[in-house]
């Protein structure tokens, strides 16, 4: 497919550009989203290569215009970029709605297999990521070690609990969920 080739080089491209902590964001992030969103659409029957166009963009918004809002600016980038690779209106519509509903915490919820696939995909690769994580977290939190794996453990749990909404999902990040847990919880007890 000729679409996901250029939105993939352009993704990877975007996310290059940017700060030095984003620029890891490709190799940490989104190529962990691709890779569980052609995982999770082989397991569930969906449309692998239209699982793999939602994951590239998902956080089109992010990588472009900054975190605030990102579902919602990434929509409209998507949808963007598709129309100007004479994409069907019937992937535009999925795809937006897989950005727009990716992360499980705005007023979008996903109503497509796809959707929750991309949602599932984007909480699982947080579960690969965990150096990459802390270190965007030691970032946000001034170099507060505790603050910073206080909201990793968080964001572990709320992953978890919230985001990861499949059984194969599950199935799949249970012992990696287990360990971190146990790595985590034991981390921020002691902080106690």
């Amino acid at each position: 497919m000729i679409v996901l080739e250029e939105v993939r080089s352009l993704v990877k491209k975007a996310s290059v550009e940017q700060d030095k902590i984003y620029q890891a964001d490709w190799k940490y992030h989104i190529s962990l989203v691709v890779k569980y969103s052609k995982l999770l659409a082989e397991r569930t029957g969906a449309d692998v290569k239209l699982a793999e166009l939602g994951a590239l963009l998902h956080d089109i918004g992010r990588i472009r215009f900054g975190p605030e809002n990102h579902e919602i600016t990434g929509a409209n980038e998507a949808e963007k970029i598709l129309k100007e690779l004479n994409c069907p209106k019937e992937t535009i519509a999925e795809i937006r709605h897989c950005v727009e509903s990716h992360r499980g915490s705005g007023t979008a919820r996903p109503r497509t297999k796809v959707a929750q696939i991309i949602a599932n995909a984007d909480a699982m690769a947080h579960f690969d990521a965990i150096p990459f994580l802390l270190q965007v977290a030691l970032k946000n939190e001034n170099g507060d070690l505790e603050k910073a794996v206080s909201w990793l453990h968080d964001k572990i749990e709320r992953d978890w609990n919230k985001k990861l909404t499949l059984p194969e999902a599950k199935e799949m990040m249970k012992e990696k969920y287990e360990a971190i847990r146990l790595l985590l919880g034991a981390t921020v007890e002691c902080s106690k």
